[in-house]
């Protein structure tokens, strides 16, 4: 019988605290202090708890899916990022496909990246390196696209190390060296 009436005053207590318009802990902090927003964004006509991101670390590669759960529609990457030890983003490519399913590279450099330069990728064995143009920049990132065509398909399948470069706005080149390795393994996860 005690144990009853402790049990119904603690459903009790816990109504009365999340009662009202806020639950505890949830008022508006004049301090500044609030709740951080999910990192998924959900397109704006998902509703909430409808949409998905599966994350699956592969060896140098990381699979994301993200799915619209009404819709039944998945949408997956694989994604490297190179960052230096205060976590800053110096280069990062994911492999995705275009809606009619053709794979590309998104290459994505640090905001500091000449817009109009080129992201050079140096492979061992090839005499001229593979050059993208950057189609743009904000004050996050710079973005430029590699379709997968034969040289890149070839070096996936070696798992090649290229060295990434690229030139900065003060007139540094930035250099890091990447790798294929683990980028087939995690694709073939996406079926």
């Amino acid at each position: 019988m005690l144990t009853r009436a402790i049990s119904g005053a603690a459903t009790f207590m816990a109504c009365l605290f999340l009662s009202g318009p806020h639950a505890t802990g949830q008022e508006a902090n004049p301090s500044g202090w609030r709740i951080k927003p999910s990192e998924v964004a959900a397109p704006p006509d998902v509703k909430p708890g409808g949409y998905q991101r599966i994350i699956r670390p592969f060896e140098n590669w990381t699979l994301i899916c993200d799915e619209n759960l009404e819709k039944r529609q998945r949408v997956c990457n694989v994604t490297q990022i190179i960052e230096n030890q205060a976590g800053e983003i110096a280069f990062s490519w994911s492999l995705a496909a275009t809606q009619e399913g053709n794979p590309y590279m998104i290459l994505r450099t640090a905001p500091v990246a000449r817009s109009d330069g080129l992201v050079s990728l140096a492979f061992e064995g090839r005499k001229e390196p593979v050059k993208v143009q950057l189609d743009g920049c904000n004050e996050a990132v710079c973005i430029g696209m590699l379709p997968i065509g034969p040289i890149m398909r070839e070096q996936i399948s070696r798992s090649a190390a290229p060295t990434i470069s690229y030139p900065t706005t003060d007139g540094r080149t930035i250099s890091v060296t990447a790798t294929l390795k683990g980028l087939s393994t995690a694709v073939e996860a996406i079926n």
